[in-house]
């Protein structure tokens, strides 16, 4: 497995481990698990003081921090904290702090006891908590309460505000994808017929199989070629048969196309190489003895793809051109973002270019 298969593992790994934690049918055993952990911690607090009544007063105090924590996340958090009016927010989770305090000192106060004992005799005694240690104690306890219920609530809207915009982005990717992948129909389909064409005022004899070999490429792209990914086998034919077409429109035309290594197991993008081939072919017509040498190697997953031709020393060029070009770069920034390096070399008279591409094992 290579490490991009391994990132991606893991992403969707935890993606799917917070997609179940976030998932709102257990929202309500979160809350409750939350507050159970509360009451376990006051439950605890009560008995190691000493108190005898720890159950009820626990009761009660639990009851009025849960009234005070939701309407902290609930009312405070969504009406300022997310606005940006920190300053509001922070004021009014103090007033309910003190409010909670205030109501809390009239229930329990006098049942916050804990034991001390003479150090000389050894006797035990009760001792109510001070007011001021009181005070620290249940506020530094409620703030820590508010502080992690509002963690959990800001990491969970984080997190699907994040996926909503993932989602978006993904899809202006899908978008733009296909576009990209939409243009290269008409653009093949443009030279190919006007190649055909060509063969017809000449009135060669290998119109008609230029026609069904077009005719074959079309229904690759139509049909084998509707998924995001084909399979470099299949896609290496395309390009053969597109040389085949190639080579009975220009038969002075030198071609060769060679492939080192295993070509099944791989998945690719597909028109990914086309491009750079139909570039070759147009810079190379435009001198006396045109030359082609294409090579496919493949190590593993990763496929090494070269073109060299040769051009004249001065291009007429149109405006239009280079289209194809264009867009296979694009489309591979977007598929292959930092798996694939293209190196294009170009002189006077030679043009080449390598593709090293990293993909995905079937």
């Amino acid at each position: 497995m290579t490490a991009r298969n391994k990132k991606e593992m893991q992403e969707k790994n935890l993606d799917a481990v917070f997609s179940f934690i976030l998932n709102p049918k257990y929202r309500w055993l979160y809350h409750i698990l939350f507050w159970l952990i509360i009451f376990s911690s006051d439950i605890n607090s009560f008995l190691e003081l000493g108190s005898t009544s720890c159950v009820f007063c626990t009761i009660k105090i639990l009851l009025l921090e849960l009234v005070i924590v939701y309407f902290n996340i609930y009312f405070l958090f969504s009406k300022y904290l997310v606005k940006g009016k920190v300053v509001k927010y922070t004021l009014l989770t103090t007033l309910s702090i003190i409010i909670y305090l205030t109501i809390n000192y009239y229930l329990g106060y006098e049942e916050t006891i804990y034991e001390e004992i003479d150090e000389t005799t050894g006797e035990v005694t009760l001792v109510t908590l001070s007011l001021f240690s009181w005070i620290i104690s249940y506020a530094s306890r409620m703030f820590g309460i508010i502080g992690t219920a509002v963690g959990v609530k800001f990491f969970k809207q984080y997190f699907i505000e994040q996926r909503k915009l993932n989602a978006i982005k993904q899809d202006s990717l899908e978008n733009e994808l296909q576009y990209l992948k939409n243009q290269i129909n008409p653009h093949f389909l443009f030279n190919s017929l006007n190649n055909i064409y060509v063969q017809s005022k000449k009135n060669l004899s290998s119109t008609s199989e230029s026609i069904l070999l077009l005719s074959d490429l079309l229904r690759y792209q139509l049909y084998d070629c509707a998924k995001n990914k084909v399979s470099l086998s299949d896609e290496i034919e395309y390009l053969q048969n597109f040389l085949k077409l190639e080579n009975l429109r220009k038969k002075d035309s030198q071609i060769t196309l060679n492939i080192k290594g295993i070509t099944t197991g791989i998945n690719i993008a597909p028109f990914i190489f086309m491009p750079f081939i139909e570039n070759a072919i147009k810079y190379s017509g435009l001198t006396s003895k045109p030359y082609i040498n294409i090579e496919f190697t493949i190590e593993g997953s990763k496929i090494i793809f070269k073109v060299t031709n040769n051009k004249a020393d001065i291009l007429a060029v149109n405006k239009n051109s280079g289209i194809g070009l264009n867009n296979v770069k694009r489309r591979l920034d977007l598929l292959y973002q930092n798996t694939h390096e293209l190196i294009i070399k170009e002189d006077n008279h030679k043009f080449s270019l390598t593709l090293e591409l990293e993909t995905l094992q079937k």
